[in-house]
């Protein structure tokens, strides 16, 4: 990775494969990552067009779950993935995130003829304005523009593409080329927030048969990189924790009784309970990470930039500030 000021000279250039043998970073498209987790699954487990609306809790522990095509499913335990605008998390009574006094536009630039960027990530730092890009393969190229902005909506893709331009106009060509190779369906523009994920001082992070994963429980900014990453986390420590509470390998021995309704529920709240005091522990000094690390980035004096872009030419190595993926969240057996 190059860390450059946004005339283009360079402020330090790292190499994880020399720094570090832990550390690599890759850039996945969504769909690809969707098809390979769905791939596995049988063809009428997924249901889609099914934008969940509402969240009751039924006698007895379970939820039931209405959906905008008005489907209704009765639920024994209920996984609240849906986003930093999470309806599970709200009825859960969580905190609305909050702004981060920043916005990001993204893209994925499509060169037909192959890019000249090699296995080299960019990230370009200006006063209040940042950008980056990743190459994907060698046909596309993933970037962001990341302004200081007062959060106003802009839906307009056309205006969209402009006002990233606009920021880096006079910035190295090869983040304004990009900008402009990348399909409308590929731009995105939205406000950036985060919830950090305290123990205490809030409503649980589980109720009964019902608990969060990903951004629904603790959207964070993407200044770190790991936003999808720790999604990928809560799924196998999750799995892990229900499966020993729902998966049987058998029948139950002779003469002994079968668990009751209460005394299943009882035992997933715990396997939740135990899941989520797991997990704040991770997510909660990421979180906080993630948050400086942005303000940091995001800073429009001219001089205090140079001040942060002497430190970062000086004192940062991969293994003293980019060590947060070290992280072993463990097998699913």
């Amino acid at each position: 990775m190059d860390l450059l000021r946004n005339d283009g000279s360079l402020i330090k250039s790292l190499n994880f494969s020399e720094e570090s043998r832990e550390i690599e970073l890759r850039g996945l498209e969504r769909k690809a990552l969707f098809e390979a987790l769905c791939d596995p699954l049988p063809d009428d487990q997924v249901v889609y067009g099914s934008r969940v609306v509402s969240v009751k809790q039924l006698e007895g522990g379970y939820t039931e779950v209405h959906c905008d095509g008005g489907q209704t499913m009765q639920t024994k335990v209920l996984i609240g993935c849906d986003g930093v605008g999470s309806v599970v998390a709200k009825w859960m009574n969580m905190k609305e995130p909050c702004y981060a006094g920043y916005v990001a536009t993204r893209g994925i630039a499509e060169y037909p003829d192959g890019h000249n960027l090699g296995d080299r990530a960019k990230q370009i730092l200006g006063s209040g304005v940042r950008a980056a890009f990743l190459p994907m393969n060698a046909n596309k190229v993933y970037w962001v523009v990341v302004f200081n902005s007062s959060g106003q909506r802009l839906t307009n893709i056309d205006l969209i593409r402009k006002e990233a331009l606009d920021y880096v106009s006079l910035w190295p060509s090869t983040i304004t080329e990009a900008i402009n190779r990348s399909p409308p369906e590929t731009l995105s523009r939205r406000g950036l927030s985060d919830r950090w994920m305290w123990p205490v001082g809030g409503p649980p992070l589980y109720k009964g048969g019902v608990t969060l994963e990903g951004d629904a429980m603790h959207p964070m900014t993407p200044n770190l990189g790991q936003g999808g990453c720790c999604a990928l986390e809560d799924v196998v420590i999750l799995a892990r924790s229900l499966s020993k509470v729902l998966v049987t390998t058998g029948p139950p021995a002779a003469g002994l009784p079968t668990r009751s309704q209460a005394q299943e529920m009882q035992e997933i709240e715990h396997a939740l309970c135990s899941y989520t005091e797991e997990r704040w522990r991770r997510m909660l000094p990421l979180a906080i990470r993630s948050n400086i690390t942005g303000a940091v980035m995001q800073l429009d004096s001219n001089l205090v930039c140079s001040i942060r872009n002497m430190f970062i030419s000086r004192f940062l190595t991969v293994d003293r500030f980019l060590n947060h993926p070290n992280f072993d969240c463990g097998s699913l057996s």
